[in-house]
């Protein structure tokens, strides 16, 4: 049995919404919590085009960018929303990554409650895995809860996921925002690195020195 096609049929078996699996990422409709989950936290209150959450757990930075102007209100539920900078307007992109890292599974909710937000639009998620394989997934938004649950398998990792709606009315706010499998490589790993690459550039300099004088 084809491998998309096996999934479907397990996800429905368990009573699940229906898989769609790209390489080795995994989109499933709902809110399905995975192992070593973490909430990302956003009461800050800071402003901009990028603006930063922080696990609850090991305290990770989470980035979110937007060619919107961001904000994650001070109080309330932890949320993403836009602003035209007096007033929330609907959040049509928005770009989440952990900053030099890559995270295995991620869960949000594009909700849709009040009067900023329409329902019935597309949305548009776009997932870049470490292999650099862009993976999409659509689907229409509705009045209340969206989630959306995005895992991995066979050794992928998450760099980056876009999120991009069709109504530019937006959505109301991206809210209820989890995350886990993030890998962060410890400086003395970079700095190993790059040393190690380093070392092996001056000695091909010099093995090419010796060809050239033989």
């Amino acid at each position: 049995m084809h491998l998309r096609t096996a999934l479907c049929a397990l996800a429905l078996g368990i009573g699940l919404a229906p898989i769609s699996s790209q390489a080795g990422i995994i989109f499933t409709l709902g809110n399905h919590p995975q192992p070593g989950e973490e909430n990302v936290l956003l009461s800050t209150g800071s402003t901009g085009n990028t603006v930063f959450g922080v696990t609850n757990t090991t305290h990770t930075p989470v980035e979110f960018n937007s060619t919107q102007t961001l904000t994650e209100p001070a109080n309330g539920q932890a949320r993403i929303e836009a602003t035209n900078g007096t007033s929330q307007i609907g959040l049509t992109n928005v770009t989440i990554s952990v900053p030099n890292g890559t995270y295995g599974d991620l869960i949000f909710n594009p909700d849709i409650t009040g009067t900023i937000g329409v329902a019935g639009g597309t949305l548009h998620v776009s997932v870049t895995d470490n292999m650099n394989v862009v993976s999409p997934f659509d689907y229409t938004l509705g009045n209340g809860q969206n989630f959306l649950t995005i895992t991995t398998t066979g050794g992928e990792s998450i760099v980056s996921t876009s999120l991009s709606y069709s109504d530019p009315a937006g959505f109301t706010d991206l809210r209820q925002i989890r995350i886990s499998g993030i890998a962060v490589p410890e400086p003395a790993t970079g700095i190993m690195l790059a040393t190690g690459l380093g070392i092996l550039a001056v000695a091909r300099v010099r093995m090419l020195r010796r060809k050239r004088q033989a």
